[in-house]
């Protein structure tokens, strides 16, 4: 079945969203679903089983080849976007020197170059009052030890985001990014079986639920970011604003994550 197949008899508005069948992806497409989108679903493989409203496309994010073929798709449907999600991440933790390329080329490929290349390629097709919105990472404002692609990959993202938001705004196209910190998801627990930084535990792990409801809210209300938890947003440009202060405060932050860590685990025995 084509993707004008499954879209010949909805007229509900178009939410195109990367990274669903992830963590955050699940419950924001339920989430859009319920609030009258049909959702053209991005993963991988593309095989999230049939639902109501939901069209899912096969899409691997490092190839742009691929890309540019989900593109030409949405094009030929004549609809406009409205709402456009980027859920996708990767991380691979490791430190300078002991790393390998690859691992490099997909994080920068997933978390930077196709958020880039798909809003770019799909501009044409978002209407005025439409809406782009990135997950991004506290990490876009907190450098994190031993995970420094990702890291880049994130501040390159937010940097995109903002001057995106000023490129558009006479287009009357809506910009908005979501900084959570550690989210409960698969991601997270992969990311601490490969040592990933104590500090994602400063804060207790937000839910993948409870971000796709700020997105949600985002999409009634624009804003440019929301920051999961505020505190930690607050925070974290504070001290990327004084870089001297994070030094200073780091081994705190350390520890207080480290507590954090070893009670989530603990938390995930007794499940």
């Amino acid at each position: 079945m084509t993707i004008t197949d499954h879209l010949r008899f909805s007229t509900r508005p178009l939410a195109l969203v990367t990274g669903a069948a992830g963590g955050i992806g699940v419950p924001l497409v339920s989430r859009l679903v319920a609030a009258g989108y049909h959702v053209l679903a991005l993963s991988r493989s593309g095989n999230e089983g049939e639902q109501a409203f939901v069209t899912p496309l096969a899409c691997d994010l490092t190839k742009p080849e691929q890309i540019e073929q989900v593109v030409a798709q949405v094009g030929a449907l004549g609809r406009p976007v409205q709402a456009l999600v980027h859920c996708a991440g990767v991380i691979v933790p490791q430190r300078m020197g002991g790393g390998d390329t690859a691992s490099v080329a997909s994080q920068l490929a997933v978390n930077l170059e196709a958020p880039i290349l798909l809003t770019m390629k799909l501009l044409p097709h978002i209407p005025s009052g439409g809406h782009v919105v990135f997950i991004n990472s506290m990490a876009a404002l907190v450098p994190l030890e031993g995970s420094s692609i990702y890291t880049a990959s994130k501040f390159g993202l937010r940097g995109f985001a903002l001057s995106l938001a000023q490129d558009v705004r006479k287009c009357g196209i809506h910009v908005s990014s979501v900084f959570p910190g550690a989210v409960d998801t698969p991601m997270l627990k992969r990311e601490i079986d490969n040592g990933g930084s104590p500090l994602n535990f400063v804060t207790a792990p937000a839910t993948a639920d409870g971000i796709a409801a700020i997105v949600m809210g985002l999409l009634r209300r624009p804003r440019a970011e929301v920051f999961c938890p505020s505190s930690d947003g607050i925070l974290a440009q504070l001290m990327l604003m004084m870089p001297r202060v994070w030094r200073l405060i780091l081994p705190i932050l350390l520890k207080k994550g480290r507590k954090g860590l070893r009670k989530y685990l603990d938390g995930q025995t007794k499940r």
